[in-house]
């Protein structure tokens, strides 16, 4: 039997049945509350305790990071960061690993994605839940503390303009999976998927028969909560984004929280949601909030360009805003894994290759 997940079109992800592929049918499952949702373990193997002991070791990675990445921790470098008035603050190697990283892809994405992002989010009470639609002229003066280009970074001391702060949020989430599924492929267990709410990390057993792989849906964007359109994936990280979730609405206008560092608004493109699918989740996590920013024509722009190199070994699913067209990379129509649209949407949207 498949392991089916079907992953809402935002930043959470919903197990809708969970069943044994591999050849063990044995496994086991737990969840804790971090990185401010439920992240849940399914690890399956013969041996219960070193099932067991997998989880264990995957939290305490995740605990640690989320004390060295968390911008709400005072300990952490990212809350220093971020309350430095512009002194230099000294950070870990981890931390100045994810932030060039992150200055790299803001600028491989024309600032699409950019991690110095906070204030604008501050201002619509996403971080605090306090939300409230900003006036034009407090959005224009808050632009002028949004731009990745300001960071400036001298060894292991890394430096913010006074008034800039950085969210990690769509990349921290995604290095912190990365560290977890390298916890996971230490431990030797058959198989694993952890859902960490908007974001899936898989680990097989490296077979390409139908036995070994997983079956991920992805849900339509309305709230019945059903998958329209799935796929078979192997070992990987599948990071979606959409703005249908997390939202509030004021005067009958929904403002979701993808913002555009280059208005300060939401952004209004013509995608309705994205998943990049690929080997770093780091990558994936940021690239999925990219796209959606960026749009249908520029992705694919995106995407053509860098399918030699970085982007090389990923894949992208993105439906319109108008919910009739599935974009899916070419190789979804070139490898021996199944996907499909499922009935009765498979009426109303047309699958175009790019």
């Amino acid at each position: 039997m498949k392991k089916i997940l079907c992953v809402a079109m935002a930043l959470v992800i919903t197990t809708l049945s969970l069943c044994g592929c591999s050849s063990s049918q044995n496994f086991v499952k737990d969840e804790m509350f971090a990185l401010d949702t439920i992240i849940r373990f399914t690890i399956y193997d013969d041996d219960e305790q070193l099932c067991k002991s997998t989880i264990d070791a995957c939290k305490a990675e995740i605990v640690r990071l989320e004390n060295l990445l968390s911008a709400t921790k005072e300990s952490s470098d990212i809350y220093k960061l971020n309350h430095s008035s512009g002194e230099a603050v000294k950070v870990s190697d981890e931390t100045l690993y994810l932030i060039k990283n992150a200055c790299e892809i803001s600028a491989k994405t024309d600032s699409a994605f950019d991690v110095t992002i906070r204030p604008l989010m501050s201002i619509w009470g996403f971080d605090t839940k306090e939300y409230k639609v900003p006036s034009n002229d407090e959005i224009e003066k808050t632009l002028l503390n949004v731009g990745y280009e300001n960071i400036a970074i001298n060894g292991n001391e890394i430096t913010l303009k006074k008034g800039m702060a950085l969210d990690l949020g769509a990349t921290a989430k995604g290095y912190i999976g990365d560290k977890v599924r390298n916890v996971i492929n230490d431990s030797s267990v058959y198989s694993a998927i952890v859902d960490m709410g908007g974001m899936i990390i898989t680990k097989g057993d490296g077979k390409s028969d139908d036995e070994s792989c997983f079956t991920i849906g992805l849900q339509y964007p309305d709230d019945n909560g059903e998958c329209f359109f799935t796929f078979d994936c192997l070992e990987g990280t599948i990071s979606t984004s959409g703005g249908y979730q997390r939202y509030f609405e004021s005067d009958g206008v929904r403002y979701h929280h993808i913002l555009d560092s280059k208005t300060g608004k939401p952004s209004q493109s013509d995608i309705s949601s994205v998943t990049v699918i690929g080997e770093q989740g780091f990558e994936c996590d940021a690239l999925s909030t990219a796209f959606f920013v960026m749009g249908v024509d520029k992705t694919i722009g995106y995407v053509n360009t860098h399918k030699n190199d970085s982007f090389k070994n990923s894949r992208v699913i993105i439906l319109s805003s108008d919910m009739n067209t599935l974009y899916l990379s070419e190789e979804f129509k070139n490898d021996n894994l199944n996907h499909e649209i499922l009935a009765p949407y498979s009426k109303d949207i047309e699958i175009v290759y790019i």
